[in-house]
């Protein structure tokens, strides 16, 4: 018995004394610690709080099974009328998102009438806008923007109704959270991150990214977005701060690059990436799309990711020397 206590205690000093593995990432958070605003010493916790609760506001992603007069198809055409109205009134991303996630979570739990769905969008955009908002669309205006379908006192009823379904928990984790957490291993690119949102939004509006948790979606958008932009390394930091791998982001990012080879089904998502103001990221990504393969196309991106990755290198060398030729 000592013998072995002895070895125990042996290995132990062993396992104490050997060398650390080096930290292969960089600590981002430091830069921010004279800044109380950054809460960098917490930073960490958080983010591990949030990716624990984005697991219990999931919807269910085969609630159409259960809402025999409605389908995907009358799900994308009314999500993409709320992003139209949400792009009207000039609102916060967090309130899409939010929105969105309320009223799937919301038909996940109740069957709901075709005549009965819309207003079932205005209720979680409403409820949306009222905790997300400084100054939120008055009731007058969800029920104009019903076209006159609903009451003021039918809105505020379904209002009620879905915050009692929803047990009043609104604390959704938005994906633009761990986007903006990604992009700081990103340099704060612009250019990335506005791709980046255009990516997430098609999780709006198309069902088959509705299992997909927040997180791994900002992931997957920043790592598409890099892709096409030229930018292809997946590097250490962007692992850390983003907690996933290449491996694990690639399918998502797989599913947005095939809903971007489809015909544009949801107008007023590519339209409000097609401004100027959103740097027409949705004419620059679909364009990139169809340069490698054609429109329908249903891609698997493993099979051309090593002639992508590339191709982005070769690009991106290019340009670096261009910037270096002196004019």
């Amino acid at each position: 018995m000592l013998d072995n206590s002895t070895i125990e205690i042996e290995d132990v000093a062993n396992l104490l004394s050997a060398p650390s593995q080096p930290q292969l990432w960089d600590d981002l958070d430091e830069e921010d610690h004279d800044d109380p605003a950054m809460v960098s010493e917490y930073v960490n916790d958080i983010f591990g709080y949030l990716k624990e609760v984005e697991l219990t506001t999931m919807p269910n992603p085969n609630y159409m099974d259960m809402q025999p007069e409605l389908d995907h198809v009358k799900r994308g055409i009314l999500v993409d009328w709320i992003i139209q109205v949400h792009k009207h009134f000039k609102l916060l991303p967090e309130t899409l998102f939010l929105c969105i996630n309320l009223m799937d979570r919301f038909l996940s739990a109740r069957p709901v009438s075709a005549p009965k769905f819309q207003l079932v969008g205005l209720s979680a955009f409403y409820i949306a806008c009222k905790f997300e908002e400084m100054m939120s669309p008055t009731v007058e205006e969800m029920v104009y923007l019903s076209g006159g379908q609903y009451t003021t006192d039918e809105l505020f009823r379904a209002e009620r109704f879905m915050l009692k379904t929803l047990n009043w928990n609104l604390g959704y984790p938005s994906p633009m959270n761990f986007l903006r957490r990604i992009s700081k291993a990103d340099d704060l690119n612009i250019e990335t991150r506005t791709v980046g949102k255009y990516l997430m939004e098609i999780a709006c509006v198309d069902w088959v990214l509705m299992a997909t948790p927040p997180s791994l979606l900002a992931a997957a958008a920043m790592w598409l977005g890099r892709l096409v932009l030229g930018r292809e390394e997946w590097t250490h930091n962007l692992i850390h701060y983003s907690s996933y791998s290449e491996e694990e982001v690639i399918p998502i990012a797989n599913m947005m690059i095939n809903y971007v080879l489809s015909e544009p089904p949801h107008v007023n998502l590519y339209a409000k990436y097609a401004a100027k103001r959103y740097m027409k990221v949705s004419v620059y990504v679909r364009q990139w799309a169809l340069n490698h393969w054609s429109e329908g196309d249903e891609i698997d991106l493993t099979d051309d990711l090593s002639m992508l990755k590339i191709e982005a290198r070769e690009l991106r060398l290019k340009a670096e020397e261009e910037a270096e030729i002196p004019v």
